[in-house]
């Protein structure tokens, strides 16, 4: 800030004071900005990480590639696979900086027809693992935004269908509360270790088993704050996964 201004910290808060004349001082909380701020950099780094590592893979691996006479084949299709990598964690910061931006938009949308939409997209993994999805809820529609809306399920439901087991089951299930409505998908799967509870919607975590990019829950958290709605998480190691998603809003 200015070379007069005085930046202090009292009781877990910051403060700016800036002299306005004889002993007079202007005091603004600067909490909020310097933890914004803060956030900003981990998140940036943790991003350039993210990204730096599979390039450099991908280097290596076209690099090596290129030395055989012909070019290895194998090596060149790691290199493809990985590149694959990189533009689905781009996407997905697209998706994410979609979700922080205050698209508003409502429309009327009937719920089970999106739920088997997700489903439909889903369907080569579904029946790679052999598994069976069971869908339970009343025909009911909601009014609120369709992107953010569908960012959450198709996350939720991609989660329970990657990380269940070999012929394994989902049940998804809905219905409406006093306060709008409630789905809950649940899968027969992996599970989460207990210790990797706490930081399942913190961006890049992946958890000891580093799986996926770790940015999905985070966008289904943002997502979900946006709109004024919650999601509950309960898991068992090697029991499965239930995820409860709560919003609140109109149903039609």
């Amino acid at each position: 800030g200015r070379s007069d201004t005085i930046e202090f910290g009292h009781s877990e808060k910051f403060y700016r004071a800036t002299p306005l004349g004889d002993l007079a001082f202007q005091i603004e909380d600067i909490t909020e900005p310097l933890r914004f701020e803060k956030l900003q950099k981990e998140f940036i780094a943790a991003v350039s990480h993210e990204l730096s590592t599979p390039l450099t893979a991908v280097k290596g691996l076209i690099e090596t590639a290129l030395l055989s006479e012909p070019p290895s084949e194998e090596l060149l299709e790691k290199a493809l696979k990985r590149v694959g990598d990189l533009e689905k964690l781009i996407k997905s910061l697209r998706t994410l900086i979609l979700v922080e931006g205050e698209s508003t938009k409502e429309e009327e949308l009937p719920l089970r027809d999106l739920i088997e939409s997700v489903i439909e997209d889903l369907k080569g993994e579904i029946d790679d693992k052999e598994l069976e999805v069971k869908l339970t809820g009343e025909d009911i529609s909601l009014k609120t935004n369709r992107e953010k809306l569908l960012i959450v399920l198709k996350n939720v439901i991609e989660n329970a269908v990657l990380y269940n087991r070999k012929g394994g089951k989902v049940y998804i299930s809905w219905g409406e509360t006093p306060e709008g409505v409630e789905i809950s998908v649940r899968d027969t799967g992996k599970g989460i270790a207990r210790e990797d509870m706490p930081f399942l919607f913190q961006p890049f975590y992946g958890g000891r088993e580093k799986r996926g990019m770790g940015l999905g829950l985070a966008i289904v958290k943002r997502a979900l704050d946006s709109m004024n709605s919650e999601i509950r998480i309960e898991s068992e190691k090697d029991r499965g996964t239930e995820v409860r998603i709560l919003l609140k809003v109109q149903t039609l």
